[in-house]
């Protein structure tokens, strides 16, 4: 042999006799021999490991069923843990001299020495060691000093091994730590004894965890020193949580699927701990098998009952049942297969028995394949459902879905980047302005100011004509003619958009009575190029003849658009440098009513303000100067009526960025005037910190109705909260001369005000309508405040669904967090988190003592979690795990477990039952954990993360689950990876343009939102590659959240950089008429005289026996081969076949009809008939070849049926 052989060998011998037999040998377990010596094969050297703390050792059991012994110098329990193979528990009383004895050998007599290779475990041999389990929540622990231990804190600088930790718990029995190289036993069996044999052993098999009794047996390894110990401390308390729950006596057998994974864990460890280099798990396995099988080479229930006793691992026999299940039988198991699938890896299983194929399926044919897939965009291979049904399920992926989505809601405004005025009243009442890409019209509830919204009213109608952000929004003031048809004042508004990559920045005007969806609004497109980038300030003539368009290229260029001619009357540079220069236009209002009041408009921004007038046919512009007073950025102005003593001259005043305003005569400031304090400091759009002053301002007429008397008013909106209403009747603003008392807008964020943003106000009623920096939008009267349109105040990141209630919804917004009722529109509470927010759930069940009121938990951005109540949002836990933040949280559909993903690459599990404590921590994941979701049973969670990884959990282990878990159900799947929403991602996609996902909850439907702003609609399951979908526009950027409501009716989406919240309603469409039966082929007569035959569709009658030809079959229609709905008449005639009398197709000689001509019809094969559709799709529905025929004048592609005008393709971009 060789030196370290025989080394190793001469350690071992000198270890193994260093007791002599005595009682100073080392307790452990010893593998045959004689108490004192090396008259057997011995299994390990003694490591001190299983030594009672109290002073109790007995003796380990032998190889084969020797009653081990030891001494009992202590006052502790003398009985010593158990052997491989069988063994009692030892007795303190034992004499040292009585030693191990074999099966059949008599007493001092010594058995065959073996190689010793064959009884020694190596490294790789040890069961993997767990950690140490806590006692229950709320017991105290107490760790008691073994005699001659180390302890942490002492001269020793190395780790102390094989010292047994025992943990004393109130009421809940003593908890023990035992080692061995047999490795952990989970639960202690026999009477007193650690350890049991299994071949006729008194002690009995050890029971698992949970499967009764009040001990419970752990491997605490090396006693760690330092900080390693507090950590293992913190470890053990975390995670004895659920192992300790279940230790109930009469518990009930875990038929979960991580119950069933647990056993099969087991199972292994506990061949692991048996086997040697002479027979490994399997043949183990396999004889274990065989000594309770009769020779037939399966086992029923019970006999595999027996089995798992002879291993020391317990499992009753409904265990043995779903188990049975899980494996493909019923009441008998092949052991072979068995044995062959619990100690072969699932990976190398499923390479040898499962077919590959790369991606998604391509279409309904390909979808017929049962095996594994490699995807792409997903590192771990996905695999089809057992229950797979391509005929089904994958033809339903290839349809449109049969429902739509249809907005009903917008939630918030831009109040955020846009620096124009852009919140208006129309001429019905209604508020006009925009969020994202969409304009709105809201419609105030009916009643009287301050009356309850019901009835009628608190609604919206949509403009759905832009496809990316708009930043700019006016309302024409005059009455104008547009194409022969008269429209009223402040009716017609005008929208201008941001460049998109596909094409160049556009302005729309549009009628705000008209919605989108009940008709056509758009009046007019401008379209312009792509260095005009966008725009970002509008604003129409007071005759409404021209409209003035600021944009935002370098030069931000100034554009006079003659609107209804579609033609550009004049421009000019407005301010140069980075965009936005540029804040404003405002029109001279009083020009044309006024005589000596000619046409020109202002245009102010940073640091400057200009006045356009036209000059000789050219508009051309004049700086302004302040004179004597400071430059600073200009964000509002106005012109002022005009003056009787000077000659009917407009003066201009304009709003500071400290709160004063200016007042200009020509083009020169003649003096300040303070109105408002400059306010607090904001973010600009270009980035800089600045103070907004004064940002809202709106020159107003009251005319009295009793004396006809016109009075003027300034109302001046700042950064302060506060409107200041100027009289301004006689062309003059004066310090100190108000209209009214000044309106205070009260902000319920108590760490912000309201900034004004925008103002207008409605003479009828006196009210001043308001959009604030917090995206809200209000009306403000004199002893009045109501918020109309609620919004956030920061980018929203998440939302989430009540689980019963549908119409409640709680979205997170940097610090605040917000509940919303979407039956109602309204936000009915929130609060400030204190940190920012980016995950948010409710919980599954009530968890409060009145059983109605849910817990919402709340992630942020650093790792903090909160829990809420539901009722008045009152925090109730705090913990923080995570460093890098928690992306993702979710409770468990039995609400006894919490879920948080985070970006630290691990997830978190917290028993809620047990106040929030965390129990399990799932690590394995590469990179940020993006989404989890909850198996139904509560017991598997499955996650993924930005590296594209798809990991399945055991949540009460915390151990990832190797076995694909195609089968298994989730209670929600919001996910972006895995087998049933594989082909929601588009051509060229990198795996990162879907941020969220959604499943509804009859698992019918899945919704997702993306990087270009889309929501799109697909069946479910989507497993085609880039299926068909409805995609609906409306968000300017990237999409953060979507989701589902409780009664799959609601869908809300969330916007990240516009600060929106979408909400829709899913519409179900009628389904799809079935299609008309094909023709068939028929043998029959090719001619009148019934001498040619063959296949056709159109056969000729021929009478028999000589009489004459008939013509054209005139018979009934043939009943078709699908649900029995006759197809139409097979005649040429009908079908603009040629050669057919009437058709004008010419003679059937000259154009003989293919076999395969089957319905295409058209002025190649004759112009008689109707044009079909030739597979055109229908745009509201599934898709559906159209093939009727005949239906109208030749040429003719859709037939009678109107509905086919939309002409939707598979792919949809539908407008709400």
């Amino acid at each position: 042999m060789g030196d370290s052989t025989r080394a190793r060998m001469a350690g071992l011998v000198k270890a193994a006799n260093a007791g002599g037999g005595g009682g100073d040998r080392a307790g452990g377990n010893y593998v045959g021999g004689y108490g004192g010596g090396l008259g057997g094969t011995w299994g390990k050297a003694p490591t001190n490991r299983g030594i009672d703390p109290r002073g109790g050792a007995g003796g380990g059991a032998g190889a084969f069923g020797g009653a081990g012994a030891g001494p009992s110098p202590g006052p502790g329990p003398g009985a010593g843990p158990g052997g491989d193979f069988g063994g009692g528990g030892g007795a303190s009383a034992r004499p040292p001299s009585a030693g191990r004895q074999r099966p059949g050998s008599a007493v001092g007599q010594r058995d065959k020495i073996r190689s010793g290779s064959s009884g020694v475990k190596s490294a790789w041999d040890m069961p993997q060691r767990e950690l140490p389990k806590a006692p229950p929540f709320g017991t105290a622990v107490k760790l008691v000093k073994p005699p001659g231990a180390t302890m942490a804190g002492g001269k020793s600088t190395k780790p102390l091994t094989g010292i047994g930790m025992d943990f004393k718990a109130t009421g809940r029995g003593a908890m023990e730590a035992v080692g061995g190289a047999t490795g952990t036993q989970r639960m202690g069996g026999g009477g007193g004894a650690a350890g049991g044999g299994i071949f006729g052993s008194p002690g009995g098999p050890p029971r698992r965890a949970g499967a009764g009794g009040g001990m419970v047996s752990y491997d605490t390894g090396p006693m760690r020193m330092g900080r390693a110990a507090v950590a293992a401390e913190e470890a053990a308390q975390r995670m004895g949580d659920i192992t300790i729950e279940e230790s109930e006596p009469g518990r009930a057998p875990d038929l979960t699927d991580a119950g069933l994974a647990m056993l099969e864990d087991q199972i292994r460890d506990s061949l692991r701990a048996r086997r040697s280099v002479y027979e490994d798990s399997k043949t183990l396995l396999l004889k274990m098998f065989k000594s309770v099988d009769d020779g037939s080479g399966d086992v029923s229930w019970e006999e595999f009952c027996q089995m798992c006793a002879l291993l020391g691992v317990e499992c009753s026999i409904p265990e043995a049942q779903k188990l049975f299940e899980r494996f493909g039988f019923k009441d008998r198991l092949p052991y072979n297969r068995f044995a062959h699938v619990l100690l072969t890896q699932p990976s190398r299983q499923l390479a040898e028995e499962m077919p590959i194929r790369a991606g998604p399926f391509k279409d309904v044919g390909a979808a017929n394949f049962h095996g594994k897939i490699k995807d792409k965009r997903c590192r771990k291979p996905l695999y089809t459902p057992t229950n797979w049904d391509p005929s089904v399920d994958a033809a339903r992926s290839a349809e449109l879905p049969n429902s739509r989505l249809v907005l009903q809601f917008v939630y918030g405004y831009n109040g955020k980047d846009s620096t124009a005025q852009n919140l208006f009243y129309n001429a019905l009442g209604q508020m006009v302005y925009f969020v994202a890409g969409v304009g709105i019209v809201y419609t105030p509830p009916t009643g009287d100011a301050g009356s309850a919204a019901a009835g009628a009213g608190h609604c919206q109608h949509f403009f759905l004509g832009h496809t990316d952000d708009i930043k700019a929004m006016t309302l024409c003031p005059a009455e104008v003619d547009v194409a022969g048809k008269k429209f009223p004042g402040r009716t017609i508004a005008a929208t201008g958009q941001v460049s998109s990559h596909e094409e160049g920045p556009y302005i729309c005007v549009w009628d705000t009575r008209v919605g989108s969806q009940q008709g056509e609004p758009e009046l007019m497109r401008r379209d312009f190029k792509k260095e005009d980038r966008g725009f970002c300030a509008l604003a129409f003539s007071p005759d409404g003849v021209f409209l003035t368009a600021v944009a935002t290229d370098n030069s931000h260029t100034v554009y006079i658009i003659d609107w209804r001619r579609n033609k550009i009357d004049g421009s000019g540079k407005g301010q140069m440098g980075d965009p936005p220069q540029v804040y404003g236009v405002e029109w001279n209002p009083h020009a044309g009513r006024h005589p000596n009041v000619q046409p020109a408009f202002l245009t102010f921004g940073k640091k400057h303000i200009k006045m356009w007038t036209r000059e000789n046919g050219n508009w051309a512009a004049k700086q302004l100067t302040t004179g004597r007073l400071d430059m600073q950025n200009v964000h509002s102005a106005a012109w002022l009526p005009p003056r009787q003593e000077g000659g009917g001259e407009c003066l201009v005043v304009a709003g500071m960025a400290d709160g004063q305003i200016y007042v200009f005569r020509g083009t020169t400031a003649i003096k300040s005037i303070p109105g408002h304090a400059k306010g607090p400091q904001a973010i600009q759009v270009d980035g800089h910190v600045a103070y907004t002053g004064v940002r809202g301002m709106r020159l107003t007429e009251k005319r009295d109705p009793a004396t006809g008397d016109v009075s003027r008013m300034l109302l001046t909106g700042g950064a302060d909260s506060t409107i200041l209403r100027w009289d301004v009747t006689d062309g003059q603003l004066a310090e100190g001369r108000f209209a009214g008392p000044p309106l205070v807008v009260r902000s319920s964020l108590p760490d912000r005000g309201h900034c004004i943003r925008s103002l207008d106000y409605d003479p009828a009623r006196d009210t001043v309508l308001v959009g604030t920096n917090q995206c809200d939008v209000m009306e403000v009267a004199d002893n009045y405040q109501k918020v109309l349109v609620y919004g956030h105040c920061d980018d929203v990141w998440t939302v989430a669904f009540h689980p019963r209630l549908a119409n409640r919804a709680v979205t997170a917004s940097e610090k605040v967090v917000y509940v919303w009722n979407t039956e109602e529109r309204s936000m009915e509470r929130f609060t400030v988190v204190g940190f920012a927010a980016r995950a948010v759930a409710f919980s599954s069940a009530p968890l409060e003592a009145d059983k109605t009121t849910h817990h919402i938990a709340v992630g942020g951005a650093k790792g903090d979690i909160v829990i809420l109540l539901e009722s008045t949002l009152k925090p109730v836990h705090k913990c923080k795990d995570s460093r890098e933040g928690v992306t993702d949280i979710k409770y468990s559909p039995d609400s006894r477990l919490m879920a948080a993903a985070t970006a630290d690459t691990w997830i978190d599990i917290y028993s809620v039952v047990k106040g929030y404590q965390r129990v399990q921590r799932c690590t394995g994941h590469s990179s940020t954990v993006r989404g989890i979701d909850w198996s139904v049973d509560s017991s598997i969670v499955q996650s993924d993360s930005a590296d594209m990884e798809l990991l399945v959990w055991n949540a009460r282990t915390g151990k990832q689950i190797p076995i694909p878990s195609r089968d298994t159900q989730f209670a929600t799947y919001t996910v972006r990876l895995g087998f049933p929403v594989m082909g929601i991602w588009p051509d060229g996609s990198d795996g990162t343009d879907v941020n969220a996902l959604s499943r509804s909850a009859r698992g019918d439907l899945i919704v997702t939102c993306d990087d270009d702003g889309l929501v799109k609609l697909f069946n479910c399951p989507c497993v085609l590659d880039d299926a068909p979908h409805r995609a609906y526009r409306g968000h300017s950027s990237h999409v953060m959240g979507v989701r589902f409501s409780a009664d799959d009716r609601t869908v809300v989406s969330v916007g990240g950089y516009d600060w929106g919240m979408f909400q829709f309603a899913v519409v179900d469409l009628e389904p799809a008429a079935p299609e008309p039966a094909a023709p068939q082929k028929v043998w029959g007569a090719l001619d009148p005289e019934g001498r040619a035959y063959g296949w056709t569709y159109t056969p000729y009658d021929v009478k028999p026996a000589g009489g004459g030809a008939a013509g054209p079959s005139g018979a009934a229609p043939r009943a078709s081969a699908s649900g029995g709905i006759p197809s139409r008449e097979p005649s040429t005639a009908a079908a603009g076949y040629p050669g057919a009398p009437g058709s004008g197709g010419g003679s059937r000689s000259a154009s003989p009809l293919p076999p395969d001509a089957g319905y295409a019809a058209g002025p190649e094969y004759g112009a008689g008939g109707g044009g079909g559709a030739g597979g055109r799709l229908v745009g509201n529905a599934a898709p559906t070849r159209m093939h009727e025929t005949g239906a109208s004048g030749a040429g003719d592609d859709f037939g009678d049926y109107p509905e086919d005008t939309a002409g939707l393709e598979v792919n949809d971009e539908e407008e709400f």
